[in-house]
């Protein structure tokens, strides 16, 4: 496979919007499985990253700290200097607006997953699920993605794709939300499903990114 820059141009699986009101509102409807507000950022978030992973202690896989913890972060940011108080601002932020938009809101510093090794393969995310996943990566590597056109079968979180697929990537500080809705239907639904091939033309594929550093992001989730 290629590793291609951003996203496709003129493809109509990702809506592009120019604003944070707007990345709200829009829906995925009638063919998108992602909404993404293209957004850059400054500040040393990899530096950031690595006093946290000191702080925190991450010795395991991951940090994962809840919207209603966030005293947590603020008390992290004491002990900054001031070059770095802004990121940590822009993170408290980023939670702060997931949250007050009904969504179930968290931070994560983690290194390479031990356990959870699907991560790095193509998949789909919410087996048996219905809600839209939010994130934002503040550090590299940030999430890949193919296009729906190289999924050639989903088959609950696992998925086969073309061998010369060509791979996309969402660019660090960029807000999107993902279409994550999976959730068991009646059998004439799902027969339909498989013959219409609606997964395979609907799934947001996805990957993560193996890396020796910590990485920074916030993610969120909301039911629909």
């Amino acid at each position: 496979m290629t590793q291609k820059n951003y996203i496709p141009d003129g493809y109509d699986r990702i809506k592009v919007v120019g604003d944070m009101l707007s990345f709200l509102t829009t829906d995925f409807e009638p063919k998108a499985n992602v909404v993404l507000f293209q957004r850059d950022i400054s500040g040393d978030f990899d530096r950031l990253a690595a006093l946290m992973a000191v702080h925190y202690g991450l010795e395991e896989e991951e940090i994962f700290i809840k919207y209603s913890e966030r005293d947590e972060i603020l008390a992290f940011r004491e002990t900054l200097d001031d070059d770095l108080k802004p990121c940590v601002d822009l993170i408290l932020n980023d939670m702060e607006f997931f949250y007050s938009s009904g969504i179930k809101t968290h931070m994560r510093l983690l290194t390479n997953y031990k356990i959870h090794q699907g991560t790095y393969e193509f998949h789909v995310d919410g087996l048996m699920q219905d809600f839209d996943r939010y994130m934002t990566c503040y550090t590299e590597p940030v999430t890949q993605f193919i296009r729906n056109e190289d999924v050639v079968q989903v088959n609950g979180h696992d998925v086969i794709c073309k061998p010369d697929a060509e791979i996309f990537g969402f660019c660090v500080g960029d807000i999107w939300k993902s279409r994550v809705r999976n959730k068991a239907k009646n059998s004439a639904d799902t027969f339909l499903e498989k013959m219409l091939r609606v997964k395979e033309g609907r799934a947001f594929v996805h990957r993560a990114q193996k890396s020796d550093k910590p990485r920074l992001m916030v993610v969120g989730d909301k039911r629909v």
